[in-house]
């Protein structure tokens, strides 16, 4: 008979063994179960983690391809790198800097990207400022600015704020600005330049000189060589030296761009007044077969030195109805000339491709200049209407109707334009222009009014206003205490100064007018040969005022009458 007792510990084994196989696939399944859940709750942060490493490493490849010049490869690596983490600050950066390097309009998003990310820098925010001023966003630029200012106030973004100032009319805080970039970093040749341009537009003769002084140093040096050369070219006071010396320069530097070879072309019409045609002719020998680059140049130098007839012997009708600068230059060479009939035959023929906007000027111009306002009216309105919505096409209307003298119609344009944030900059100067620069003072304080508006804190927009209302006798006492304040807080306006001796003028109070010209202690002398008309027309009224009527005449003689209004004629009269 068989012993039980081995059966009943085999049983008992064999039970254990289940137990401990059971426990152990009840192990395997928990941490199967548990790496599952483990591996979806990791996955996403682990995927995050791939795509930004691999979006900064597509950037880096990026970085090298655009600092190889090759701006399509390197902006496809870019996009690629965007796509895969759009808020990464490599990729973000590199494509800020290769749309600011190509002038593209998208760099103002990127760099607005770029400042948001955790990892901005003071830098970044300075590229951000710098391209907002570029693309005439001041209003936006300058909260940046002011930031800027209060953190770290370098050189840069010293730059930033003259350059602001600038864009908002205020040039004695621009020109403060720009000395202290120029201080704070004295060999910086951008610092440099920006306060040589501002200086060159002074009518004073020691900060034109002053400008011409650095301009020449740059002009040795390399880095801005070629825009301080350009720039001095353009400068007036120079000596025929200095004519000379930059001729040389230009034929040197760059013998191969025309637009330079044009440059020391103007020079050389100054140095030789009596050798225009042989300079003409010169010109148009060397550049008339060129690419169409070059003749589109070369036809709008003819017409801004009326050679219309020198316009249509570089190239036809037939060849300017194939590209439509060289037809506008066409159509600018007919105006001069006054052949309207030929204007109105050419804006119909069926080929032309021209926007219809800039069809419409020119209508409305042919029909202004042949007595049909009606008419002319129409069609003004007809181009606005085209216009209407697209920022660059009002800003031609606008710029066609002020060449074209049609006042009314580009300060309508102008006040459409100023809508478009990026566009207000070009629409406030366009105006300005308007409010000191037209003959009907009606036009001219509608222009200073919407000034006024746009740029409520700009002294030069306060004294333009109060000005052309002292000019017109509204508001005497109001407008000569709003002049008063001005030559308070900025003696060394001369603007100002004038305004305020027009506004004593008004009041019949001839010796504080008088006084307004002697300026702060130890100004310089007035160099009247370099300053508007309208001062002098109101330098004239005081000297009278005050019964110096020979100094009085003397003035007169240089005052080009034809360009005041009557309200400024009536002063130079006596009326």
């Amino acid at each position: 008979m068989s012993n039980p007792e081995p059966m009943k510990l085999k049983r008992r084994s064999n039970r254990q063994e289940r137990v401990i196989a059971r426990r152990r696939k009840a192990v395997l399944w928990s941490s199967a179960i548990l790496l599952c859940i483990f591996a979806v709750v990791g996955a996403r942060p682990l995927f995050h983690w791939f795509k930004t490493t691999r979006s900064a490493q597509i950037a880096v490849t990026a970085d090298d391809l655009a600092r190889a010049g090759k701006w399509n490869q390197a902006a496809e690596k870019y996009r690629a790198a965007l796509q895969l983490d759009p808020v990464g600050y490599a990729a973000l950066k590199g494509a800020a800097n290769l749309a600011s390097r190509l002038s593209r309009p998208e760099a103002i998003d990127l760099w607005e990207q770029v400042v948001k990310t955790p990892r901005a820098t003071f830098s970044d925010r300075q590229e951000y400022a710098d391209q907002l001023l570029i693309a005439g966003r001041p209003r936006v630029a300058v909260r940046v600015i002011e930031e800027l200012l209060k953190s770290n106030p370098d050189a840069k973004t010293l730059g930033l704020a003259a350059r602001y100032a600038r864009s908002v009319g205020d040039r004695s805080k621009a020109l403060e600005f720009a000395r202290l970039a120029m201080k704070n970093a004295p060999d910086e040749p951008i610092a440099r330049f920006r306060l040589a341009e501002l200086l060159a537009e002074s009518t004073d003769s020691k900060e034109r000189g002053e400008a011409r002084g650095i301009l020449w140093d740059l002009a040795g040096r390399e880095g801005l060589r070629q825009p301080a050369v350009e720039a001095l070219a353009r400068a007036p006071d120079l000596t025929d030296d200095e004519r000379n010396r930059l001729i040389e320069i230009l034929n040197t530097v760059a013998p191969g761009k025309i637009r330079d070879a044009l440059l020391a072309a103007d020079l050389r019409l100054q140095l030789h007044p009596g050798e225009e045609k042989e300079i003409y002719d010169q010109s148009v020998a060397r550049w008339n077969n060129g690419d169409v680059s070059d003749l589109i140049d070369l036809a709008r130098w003819l017409n801004l030195h009326q050679q219309p007839a020198r316009v249509f012997s570089l190239f036809s009708i037939e060849r300017a109805l194939q590209n439509n600068q060289l037809l506008l230059a066409q159509l600018d060479a007919l105006a001069s000339m006054q052949r309207w009939n030929e204007i109105d035959n050419l804006l119909g023929h069926p080929g032309l491709t021209l926007d219809p906007s800039v069809l419409e000027s020119f209508r409305a111009r042919s029909a202004q200049e042949q007595n049909a306002p009606l008419n002319a009216e129409v069609h003004w309105n007809h181009a606005i209407s085209l216009a209407a919505g697209d920022p660059f096409k009002l800003r031609f209307v606008a710029n066609f109707a002020e060449q074209s003298h049609a006042a009314g119609v580009a300060l309508r344009v102008y006040d459409q334009l100023a809508k478009f944030p990026e566009h207000a900059a070009f629409a406030y100067y366009g105006t300005e222009r308007l409010s000191g620069g037209h003959a009907d003072l009606l036009v001219q304080k509608a222009a200073a009014e919407k000034i006024s508006l746009l740029a409520p804190d700009n002294p030069n927009a306060a004294a333009q206003l109060a000005y052309l209302n002292l000019l017109a006798g509204t508001n005497v006492e109001a407008n000569t205490a709003v002049a008063k304040k001005l030559v308070e807080k900025y003696p060394d306006r001369l603007s100002f100064r004038v305004t305020a001796a027009l506004g004593y003028l008004r009041q019949h109070d001839p010796g504080p007018a008088l006084a307004q010209f002697k300026g702060p202690s130890g100004a310089p002398a007035i160099e009247w040969g370099n300053t508007p008309g309208a001062w002098r027309a109101v330098y004239a009224a005081t000297l009278r005022a005050n019964e110096q009527s020979a100094a009085a005449e003397e003035i007169i003689k240089t005052i080009p009458i034809d360009k005041l209004s009557s309200e400024e004629r009536a002063l130079v009269e006596g009326r």
